[in-house]
């Protein structure tokens, strides 16, 4: 009994397989990719880092993440372009070197006014590219131990870091990338 039915299943499903017409499915699968353009410390959890009187030191590792295809743009904004306590100033140079050298910013004097003009330093990626896109790496590099640039502005004093009087003294930057 049990053999004669599956025989007739079978039958049934060849003679509906045989004398209906072909079908064909299609399917469409869309995705979306959501814009983004941002730079985060990657090691500095509270955004604030220490710098030691002495030769260049690395204070941040940062990472660059990007998916524009036309153009980024990293904007690294010192607020002062000196370390302050008060009236006293200590003079830095600053560096930034990225993964992709279309973001590097060479040894310079952060004092406003500087060769860049406003005291931003402004660099551009032209186009899109896949390692911007999975986030790039750069580093941060602060030197204290440098020479002022000149007389302080009036009613300040600059020191040499090695020689300040005793406090603490702090600069803020601000790291903006964004797609334009």
């Amino acid at each position: 009994m049990k053999a004669v039915g599956i025989v007739s299943g079978l039958a049934v499903l060849a003679a509906l397989t045989a004398g209906g017409a072909a079908q064909a499915e299609s399917l469409s699968v869309n995705t979306t990719v959501a814009p983004y353009c941002g730079i985060r410390l990657a090691n500095v959890s509270s955004g604030t880092a220490s710098v030691a009187h002495e030769a260049e030191q690395m204070v941040a590792n940062l990472e660059l993440a990007c998916n524009t295809g036309g153009t980024a743009q990293l904007v690294v904004n010192p607020l002062n372009g000196d370390f302050k306590n008060g009236n006293n100033l200590i003079n830095y140079a600053m560096r930034f070197d990225a993964a992709d050298n279309a973001f590097d910013i060479n040894t310079t004097d952060a004092y406003p006014g500087d060769a860049e003009g406003s005291g931003k330093f402004t660099r551009n990626k032209v186009g899109y590219s896949q390692s911007l896109a999975n986030g790039s790496a750069a580093q941060f590099y602060l030197n204290v131990n440098v020479a002022a640039p000149g007389p302080a502005p009036l009613g300040q004093t600059f020191y040499p870091a090695n020689a300040a009087p005793a406090g603490t003294y702090n600069e803020s930057f601000s790291f903006e990338l964004s797609a334009i």
